[in-house]
């Protein structure tokens, strides 16, 4: 169990210093002991771009807006950690699923949560190796993405997200185990992710449980 929980917190840290590693309208990667993300100048409203993860007693001098931990009190917001051992785990459908542009997975995740194109640009911007991509389309149009962010054997699953047309309809199940099958094909041993209220019970369905929580505090 805390192995996971360090997995899956190191994944949410990489995933916001990929962000801030694109440069893009000012952003800028943080990565100084104990603390891990990214500072987005034009997004310093929100918690899940303008955000860094810090080590419990870090400095955080320079930090973003927004800081999460597993120690913040009082909690500005709270995030479950979750977390699924890949050994002898099947994907629900056997079906493959497609590598949308990044671009495309940004836009939806900007669609579908009303971000109006604050991820959009960071994750059409990425160019990391680490970072795959997955998705299906529904006559033409992306429905359901996901990236993923492959930290040493596990893989970080990010930014799932389905057209508003399209949700009730097992899409993100299909995609996040379809992004699971791949990795775990190629050698990651487990899988790890940051649930949303709407997207826990899919996790859940898929394996994944509850490791830690990580909770945002917000700097004056």
């Amino acid at each position: 169990m805390q192995e996971l929980a360090r997995r899956s917190i190191d994944g949410f840290a990489e995933t916001l210093a990929c962000l801030g590693r694109t440069g893009v309208g000012g952003a800028s990667e943080i990565r100084a002991p104990g603390l891990v993300g990214a500072r987005v100048p034009w997004a310093t409203d929100n918690h899940w771009i303008d955000a860094a993860v810090a080590a419990p007693g870090a400095d955080l001098t320079g930090a973003p807006h927004c800081v999460w931990s597993t120690e913040a009190a009082p909690a500005e917001a709270e995030m479950p950690c979750m977390g699924l051992v890949l050994d002898g785990w099947r994907a629900p459908r056997e079906d493959a699923v497609e590598a949308p542009p990044p671009a495309a997975v940004g836009e939806l995740n900007d669609l579908a949560y009303g971000q109006a194109d604050r991820l959009g640009p960071l994750v059409a911007a990425i160019g990391d190796p680490r970072v795959h991509t997955h998705g299906v389309r529904v006559d033409g149009e992306w429905a359901c993405v996901a990236l993923t962010l492959r930290l040493g054997d596990d893989v970080s699953v990010q930014y799932v997200a389905t057209g508003a047309a399209y949700r009730r309809q097992g899409l993100a199940a299909w995609v996040v185990g379809a992004a699971l099958a791949e990795a775990s094909a190629d050698g990651m041993r487990t899988a790890t992710l940051q649930a949303s209220p709407d997207g826990y019970g899919v996790y859940e369905r898929l394996g994944f449980r509850t490791v830690t929580t990580l909770r945002a505090s917000i700097l004056p």
